[in-house]
C-alpha cells in the first residue's frame, strides 16, 4: 500500500478504514475544546505528543453564559490492526 499527498484541486478519497499489509486500519477523530488558556494548549500538545495530528484550523468563540473564550481543535491519529468499537474510548486506539 502506498500513500501520497493530494495534489490542490484533486478530490481526495476519504475512507474510515482500509486494509493493506498493516490489516484493518481506521482513522480516529477527536475534537478538543477547552477554555483559551494554557490548559487547553497543553491538552492539545499532549494529544501531539501522543501520536494524534491536527485536522482542520482551530476554533475559537465566546461562551455568552460563562462569559469567557472557548477554543477547539480537531486531531485525527490512524489507528492500526483495530476494528471500530463503540465501547472503547478514543484515546485508548
Amino acid at each position: 500500500m502506498s500513500f501520497r499527498l493530494a495534489v490542490r484541486g484533486e478530490k481526495i478519497n476519504h475512507r474510515r478504514w482500509d486494509v493493506g499489509t498493516w490489516g484493518i486500519c481506521m482513522l480516529i477523530y477527536r475534537l478538543l475544546t477547552g477554555e483559551d488558556d494554557s490548559a487547553f494548549c497543553h491538552k492539545v500538545t499532549k494529544a501531539l505528543s501522543e501520536g494524534w495530528q491536527l485536522h482542520g484550523s482551530p476554533t475559537y468563540a465566546y461562551d455568552a453564559v460563562s462569559k469567557k473564550m472557548r477554543c477547539g481543535q480537531a486531531v485525527t491519529r490512524t489507528a492500526k490492526d483495530q476494528p471500530y468499537d463503540p465501547d472503547k474510548k478514543l484515546v485508548d486506539f
